[in-house]
């Protein structure tokens, strides 16, 4: 039969582990689900996610699916692929790093695939700008927290950093004197403004760059009652789709071939960029898990994704990234019985102290081996008993009380003529506890 302890330790040990199943479960089924992601992620599964296109994707002979992480200068794609953004916004922003690398990716031939976040109506240039600022902050947080981790700057690269920090130091400190810390100020904060500008390249300027604009589509009455048309001539795709965004392209350089457009205005395009291509395409809708449910169109996905392998679907730009760390190393080694055996470990460490294997002794007494203790009050009233006659313990007591109160002369006098009158009286007739409370009544009326 098991012991106590033991017993507790298992019902601990399974209290436990259903905890940890049931915390396990829960984020099990949110990550199934995917709401946790950002919307058109190609790691969520409701309907605004697109994990059911990457995951057809993946499925098709010939095609290899894969997710980015990374930041695209780290990406290092050494062979061609078929590069994915889905939900961009067109207020996003770019990094003249990103754009470089992207663009050399294309012309090496590589294929681009946009498809923008939707949007029901025109945005003011107000709200437009709002939001590029919006993009802009998100932007810089992610790159501040890569440069922690960004280990491949050299020490010259550092002590030129350094440099210019103290020339540029000496130089407001020079035009403080001159201008004024207020002037000094103004122009400081107008050179990190135009830093900003040249670091962050946003889509209008991107957009120039590969030869169109974005417009917006005119007000319907009925949100997303829109439908785009098949305008490719001979094109074997779907000759209407439903459509769901305000969004669209103007001022197309003759490079661009229009697939769709919705009323007057082009909403799919594509065009050839060196060895490779880019296809633009202002809605999600199509890509989304509801779509593929609901309203599927598998000849514009197929020319959409007509691409070399591997399709990567890019998470980065939703800030969603891969952080290096012990957990990440040991899922890429596959260390998950190392895990598994220190924990098996642990728990038999704490098995160890918690149980012992060996019976505790327990002596054995007889019954004439048991001596009962007694308290020290008992013991000094042996004492008293063995060293002192019972008829005179009343005297005992007065003597040593005299000594004690000697400083005090009434009430020893007092004490000492009751005493006497007591002591006069016949030995049967004396009163030692009468004697006592008289003793004490004189001396308390004293006080």
């Amino acid at each position: 039969m098991l012991r106590k302890p033991l017993l507790t330790l298992l019902f601990a040990l399974l209290l436990a582990g259903g905890f940890i199943w049931g915390l396990a479960r829960i984020f099990v089924l949110r990550y199934e689900v995917g709401d946790i992601y950002p919307e058109y992620s190609s790691l969520r599964a409701d309907p605004l996610g697109t994990k059911g296109l990457a995951e057809t994707l993946g499925d098709l002979p010939g095609i290899e699916m894969r997710r980015n992480f990374k930041p695209l200068p780290k990406l290092r794609a050494e062979h061609q692929v078929t590069f994915v953004y889905t939900g961009v916004p067109h207020t996003a922003s770019w990094t003249e790093e990103e754009l470089r690398i992207f663009d050399a990716m294309v012309v090496n031939g590589s294929r681009g695939v946009f498809t923008f976040y939707p949007i029901e109506n025109k945005e003011t240039p107000a709200e437009k700008k709002r939001a590029e600022e919006e993009e802009r902050r998100k932007k810089k947080n992610r790159i501040e927290r890569e440069k922690p981790s960004d280990k491949k700057k050299s020490q010259d690269e550092k002590k030129k950093e350094d440099a210019t920090k103290a020339d540029g130091k000496k130089a407001t400190d020079s035009k403080e004197k001159d201008k004024g810390k207020d002037d000094g100020k103004d122009k400081e904060e107008g050179k990190l403004k135009e830093l900003q500008e040249r670091e962050f390249v946003s889509f209008d300027v991107v957009a120039k760059r590969w030869g169109f604009a974005f417009d917006y589509l005119p007000q319907e009455k009925k949100a997303y009652d829109r439908h785009a048309a098949l305008v490719e001539p001979g094109g074997h795709l779907e000759t209407d789709i439903s459509w769901h965004s305000a969004l669209c392209f103007r001022d197309l350089k003759p490079d661009w071939k229009v697939l769709y457009m919705c009323g007057t205005m082009p909403v799919v395009i594509e065009r050839k960029f060196g060895a490779g291509s880019i296809v633009l395409v202002a809605d999600s809708y199509l890509v989304s898990n509801q779509a593929l449910s609901q309203e599927r169109h598998p000849k514009l996905l197929a020319r959409i994704f007509s691409g070399p392998s591997p399709v990567i679907f890019d998470e980065e730009s939703r800030d969603l990234r891969e952080e290096p760390g012990v957990a990440s190393l040991a899922r890429k080694y596959h260390l998950h019985g190392v895990v598994l055996g220190l924990i098996l470990l642990a728990l038999l460490f704490v098995w160890k102290n918690a149980v012992r294997f060996i019976p505790a002794h327990q002596p054995q007494f007889a019954e004439n081996d048991i001596v009962a203790g007694k308290e020290s009050r008992e013991g000094f009233v042996n004492l008293l008993r063995r060293s002192i006659n019972p008829t005179a313990i009343f005297e005992i007591c007065v003597a040593e009380w005299r000594k004690a109160f000697s400083l005090k002369p009434r009430e020893v006098a007092t004490v000492t003529e009751i005493w006497a009158q007591e002591q006069a009286r016949p030995a049967r007739e004396r009163d030692p506890v009468g004697t006592y409370r008289a003793i004490s009544r004189a001396l308390t009326r004293k006080r």
